[in-house]
């Protein structure tokens, strides 16, 4: 009898009838390779799963449903906040990351704070070029930096608008 392991040609010298591997490598092997079908299988159909309520959110009902219910909604999002104080740190603490990363050595700090502190009422400083973003990554300093109202700038998002 020949180990199962594809990558494996040896015989098997077990004693057992069920045996199915050569060495202990070779049994974990088959296993992990197992679990990786198995794995595949299940992101396919979770993906078109996914897909379909990916494809419901973006439709124009649930947009109209958001402008409708706009104050219910923010007022969900503040209680998943405060359920949730331990993922949304994290996520906040990613941003800084990230934010961090994006600061180079020549960057001048002073100005950048300037910046965010006379930052007019109703105004967000927003990032010309963001900071992630598929296309280009932009850096955290003081010439990447404008003013923009609340509204534009959370339609804006994470889109490289010139």
């Amino acid at each position: 009898m020949i180990c199962q392991n594809p990558n494996c040609n040896n015989k098997i010298i077990g004693k057992r009838s069920d045996c199915v591997s050569c060495s202990p490598y070779c049994a974990r092997r088959i296993i992990y390779l197992k679990n990786i079908y198995k794995e595949k299988e299940y992101n396919k159909k979770y993906h078109q799963i996914a897909k379909e309520k990916i494809r419901k959110r973006k439709s124009p009902y649930m947009k109209e449903y958001r402008l409708k219910n706009l104050k219910k909604i923010k007022k969900q999002i503040a209680n998943w906040q405060k359920e949730n104080q331990d993922k949304k740190n994290n996520l906040c603490a990613k941003r800084r990351a990230k934010l961090l990363k994006a600061i180079p050595k020549f960057a001048n700090i002073d100005k950048i704070k300037k910046i965010y502190k006379n930052c007019p009422k109703g105004y967000h400083v927003d990032h010309i070029i963001p900071l992630n973003n598929p296309i280009v990554c932009g850096l955290h300093v003081e010439w990447n930096l404008q003013y923009l109202s609340a509204k534009d700038n959370c339609s804006k998002g994470n889109k490289l608008i010139f």
